[in-house]
């Protein structure tokens, strides 16, 4: 039996992702057609080449990369934009947030994990080692629930 749910999809734009993103688009264009003109193209970026430029030859001037425009635009339609997806019922602003708060609690836990790489726990007894996550864990609920407070009352503007 198939089960029908839901999905609410929210759409967002970025106004400093987007400036980021383009500028290293166009910075990796840059780069591409350096390669292109200096006849040291790169294998692995011929789909690129071909998308992005036409490349004319001539025994006198060399080899010159002129970028397809109308290519370049249809790539930075969607620079700055992003979605989320979710199965419940929110508007787009608590869907922002809920995500943002799930990515501090994962950077948080990637964080202790990082922390530990390779490296010995310190610790003599397996009772040890579940306390010192647990405390880890009730640390990161401190931290998620601070970061609540924060924004409720709007001390991140401050």
């Amino acid at each position: 039996m198939v089960e029908v749910r839901r999905i609410y999809i929210h759409y967002y734009y970025n106004i400093e992702k987007a400036a980021d993103d383009e500028k290293a688009f166009d910075r990796k264009l840059l780069n591409l057609r350096k390669e292109l003109e200096n006849n040291q193209s790169n294998p692995k970026h011929e789909a690129q080449y071909k998308r992005y430029f036409e490349v004319k030859t001539t025994p006198k001037r060399g080899t010159k990369a002129l970028v397809k425009e109308e290519a370049v635009q249809r790539a930075k339609r969607y620079v700055g934009f992003f979605a989320l997806m979710t199965n419940e019922t929110m508007d787009a602003i608590t869907a922002l947030e809920v995500n943002r708060n799930k990515d501090l609690v994962e950077k948080g836990f990637q964080n202790l994990k990082d922390r530990r790489n390779l490296r010995r726990t310190l610790v003599f007894s397996e009772q040890s080692l579940d306390g010192k996550k647990f405390t880890e864990f009730l640390a990161l609920i401190y931290l998620a629930y601070l970061k609540k407070k924060m924004q409720e009352t709007q001390l991140f503007k401050e």
